[in-house]
């Protein structure tokens, strides 16, 4: 498996809004306080936000918050206003901030060490190195009677699934249920790889903030997967610091666009190939045991067989807990 490289700057993309806490009442009273004194401007053409701080429609306390900036994020800098304050951009996004929580940098925005443009496949079909189809589901089921339908028929039809659950829903299953459902699924046999605490675009987020996102209350792994599959330098930074290998895919249901049975099964089944990593979420209509059914049933008439679920690594004998860290090649 290719290493993971620590990367030096973030790509800016759409922001995600971050919860106020003790840094955001800071950054509300640092609003009123005036403007900073900044390095260079003239030269500076991004700025990192040093609290989390409010991105507002214009300059100054009085204009209409359109979101909050989580601290670490870089953003493009357009104009300054003569009381402090900065219009920047930050993905698709721009507004107004002040400069009295950013450090301005010369750094540019895109990442320098292009990650991407490298062309490391192996994100796209992660350990399975099988001629094998996996199917991943994503997110958060609805319920739990929805969830332990699958388990059980995925454990009662030897499929290995690839589970990606976040934080925030393993929480409040443990709060609703008192059950843990990474664990019930791995307890099926189930592969079971994160994917963050709150599923916040992590591209805007430095590499300290990615991986604390990555490290908080979410699966612990050593494979991920970023939400969105949105994919920078700052990211990949992120996961080399968590201690994880990404994991994307190759087919794309868009289950959660379509928000169709059989469109969701007939794109898992005609858009699949050997060794494909498909892509749908547990909320939608492919995470359920007739779906699976159908899914099965038409890549076997297309020679494909589905993962199976974990017997050891020699794939032998019956059906067994999945280890918490996947093998750099599963044993479908």
């Amino acid at each position: 498996m290719t290493l993971l490289l620590l990367a030096t700057a973030a790509l800016a993309a759409p922001a995600t809004a971050a919860p106020p806490g003790a840094a955001d009442a800071a950054v509300l009273a640092g609003e009123a306080a005036g403007p900073a004194i900044v390095p260079a401007a003239a030269k500076a053409i991004t700025g990192i936000t040093t609290a989390n701080l409010r991105l507002r429609t214009g300059a100054g306390t009085k204009y209409k918050v359109i979101n909050t900036l989580p601290k670490g994020t870089r953003v493009k800098l357009v104009s300054k206003k003569s009381n402090g304050w900065w219009k920047v951009t930050v993905g698709t996004r721009t507004g107004w901030v002040s400069s009295a929580y950013l450090t301005l940098s010369t750094k540019a925005t895109t990442n320098a060490l292009g990650y991407i443009s490298r062309g490391l496949t192996y994100r796209d079909k992660g350990p399975n190195k099988s001629s094998r189809v996996v199917l991943t589901f994503d997110d958060c089921p609805k319920t739990l009677t929805a969830f332990d339908a699958v388990l059980k028929y995925a454990y009662a039809n030897n499929i290995g699934l690839v589970l990606a659950p976040t934080g925030a829903c393993i929480s409040s299953f443990r709060s609703k249920y008192g059950v843990n459902i990474a664990a019930r699924a791995r307890a099926k046999g189930q592969w079971v790889i994160n994917h963050s605490v709150s599923h916040v675009d992590l591209r805007p987020l430095s590499c300290a903030a990615g991986a604390k996102q990555l490290q908080g209350s979410g699966v612990l792994s050593n494979y991920g997967r970023p939400p969105y599959g949105a994919l920078d330098g700052s990211v990949e930074c992120a996961y080399a610091t968590a201690g994880m290998n990404i994991w994307t895919w190759n087919v794309d249901t868009e289950d959660w666009k379509v928000k169709n049975k059989a469109l969701t099964v007939s794109r898992a089944i005609n858009r699949a190939s050997a060794g494909s990593t498909v892509l749908m979420h547990m909320q939608w209509y492919g995470f359920s045991p007739d779906s699976i059914r159908q899914i099965k049933a038409g890549l076997g008439k297309r020679g494909l067989k589905l993962c199976r679920a974990y017997r050891g690594s020699d794939n032998t004998g019956p059906i067994s807990s999945a280890p918490r860290y996947l093998p750099s090649s599963l044993p479908c």
